[in-house]
């Protein structure tokens, strides 16, 4: 179940965005509680006694108070809490943009903009899942759990971080095709392997975070590592 916080000074307001968010997020199907708040103080508390938020619409001003202050404040303490900040004016959205916020939104909120923000939280937050056609079946694997994938004489051959392995007829070619963008890189004919996986980078090898040792083309180095870097890029800017 997602947990929602909405904190803004304005009653009326926070009543409005709770009742276009729970239209929505039901018509998505997804569980979820929606919290309201008046001032982050309130929010601080809640969090100190254990409360839960995976996503917080937070007001940019409250009084002469910045919710910026606020929200470097959940930064330094690694509450893992999307921002979505609110104002009336874009005046302060460069204010917001070392804190890492998932977007800025400006009132009055529409629904097609909260709908904006609802399906980047989403893509950020619900677990990817591979759909691999095989002989035994249709597979759905997390991608997180997938280390690399291998092919030899036409036989493709997924490796797990369970150490489980399946195998199909195909070529890496046409599995690529169907691979979440930016999460795979081709370091050989051979291998395509998880980024997130990737524990050290060597000049004809690849340590993996299970600990298996893959080969690398020479001519695929510096491809890896730049697929690395704008990997690490995002993760950062998602946490």
């Amino acid at each position: 179940m997602y947990q929602f916080f909405i904190c803004d000074d304005d009653s009326s307001f926070t009543s409005e965005l709770e009742s276009m968010l729970s239209e929505m997020l039901k018509e998505h199907g997804i569980a979820f509680h929606i919290r309201q708040f008046s001032d982050p103080a309130q929010v601080l508390d809640a969090l100190k006694l254990g409360a839960s938020c995976d996503l917080l619409f937070l007001d940019i001003l409250f009084g002469r108070e910045k919710g910026v202050s606020f929200a470097k404040l959940l930064r330094e303490r690694n509450w893992d809490i999307e921002l979505v900040f609110i104002s009336s004016t874009s005046q302060y959205a460069l204010d917001s943009y070392d804190v890492y916020p998932l977007h800025y939104l400006l009132k009055p909120v529409s629904p097609d903009q909260l709908c904006v923000v609802l399906e980047r939280f989403l893509e950020r937050h619900t677990p990817h899942l591979l759909s691999l056609t095989t002989p035994q079946g249709m597979m759905r694997i997390p991608v997180a759990d997938v280390l690399f994938f291998e092919i030899y004489r036409h036989i493709i051959e997924i490796h797990l971080c369970s150490g489980d392995s399946q195998s199909w007829r195909g070529t890496l070619q046409e599995l690529e095709s169907t691979l979440p963008e930016g999460r795979f890189v081709r370091i050989h004919r051979s291998f395509l392997v998880n980024l997130e996986h990737i524990a050290r980078i060597g000049h004809n090898q690849l340590r993996l975070s299970s600990g298996d040792l893959i080969p690398m083309s020479k001519t695929d180095y510096s491809n890896v590592q730049v697929n690395l870097i704008a990997f690490d890029r995002r993760r950062h800017l998602s946490g």
